[in-house]
């Protein structure tokens, strides 16, 4: 296949960078490659070069060179209709993670009582450079439920999960991530502040909740995962907004509360 004209020029251009300015470069490129690949998710599967050139902030040029690079490792590949998709590897790159992830493994018995015990799902999500990732789930044995795919992305500023993560994030880190949020979703401009609020709030009680901020009629609450230097994870209850009533939340949360702590305590106890 011919190299689009782009890759060949910001190949030759990278060329004459000078020697000492390559390793700052060369950090700031690996973001960015890196983003170019978790823009990829269940809600977006495919992406043309100029969405992905949108998503990661950069010049069509150098999007065409970060394609190049994921094409060469085999993490993505072309659809034959002018979009990229992620390649067949990437299934086992996200099998290998989850089985060497310790926290997926000593939460996963956890999750599965409790979902039993109230009939609702359970994700398990930690975070990964700017996203919320799904590392784990328990799915309800409701004939009505939600499903939840490991390896999903979600930003950091929508759900309940994803906004734990965030609440407990460094400050200039939070504020990097809302940036960046305003600039991909200007629509979210408006509400920042009133996030940043919530963020602080949700420090203080120890839990957050969504509704319909990802998916439509769902509510979600999310209570944290800790180990010894803060917060690890997130754990929430996805489930159908009609059939959680005020009592049923509170009911929901104890019960997630109660299984943060003995995962909190399962994962110290093989951490030490």
């Amino acid at each position: 296949m011919e190299v689009p004209l782009a890759i060949k020029r910001a190949a030759t251009a990278s060329k004459r960078v000078d020697q000492t300015d390559r390793p700052a470069a060369a950090d700031g490129s690996s973001r960015k490659i890196l983003r170019a690949l978790l823009a990829f998710s269940t809600d977006r599967p495919r992406h043309s070069a100029e969405s992905l050139s949108e998503q990661i902030g950069v010049p069509l040029s150098s999007t065409y060179r970060y394609i190049g690079i994921l094409r060469e490792a085999d993490l993505i590949d072309e659809d034959g209709r002018g979009s990229f998709v992620l390649a067949p590897r990437v299934i086992g790159l996200a099998q290998a993670a989850r089985a060497g992830t310790d926290l997926a493994s000593i939460a996963r018995p956890f999750m599965k009582r409790v979902s039993q015990e109230v009939g609702e799902t359970i994700i398990l999500l930690r975070r990964s450079a700017d996203r919320a990732v799904c590392i784990e789930r328990a799915e309800s044995s409701s004939r009505i439920r939600l499903t939840f795919e490991v390896g999903t992305a979600l930003p950091l500023h929508r759900g309940a999960g994803p906004k734990m993560l965030l609440a407990h994030m460094p400050e200039a880190e939070c504020e990097t991530i809302l940036d960046d949020a305003v600039r991909r979703d200007p629509g979210f401009a408006p509400h920042r502040r009133l996030l940043v609020r919530e963020l602080a709030m949700i420090r203080e009680q120890g839990w957050s909740e969504s509704r319909a901020e990802i998916t439509p009629h769902v509510y979600a609450v999310s209570v944290p995962i800790r180990d010894s230097n803060g917060v690890i994870a997130a754990i929430s209850f996805v489930t159908p907004a009609f059939r959680t009533p005020k009592a049923s939340q509170i009911k929901l949360r104890e019960h997630l509360q109660h299984a943060a702590t003995d995962i909190s305590k399962a994962y110290a106890a093989v951490s030490l």
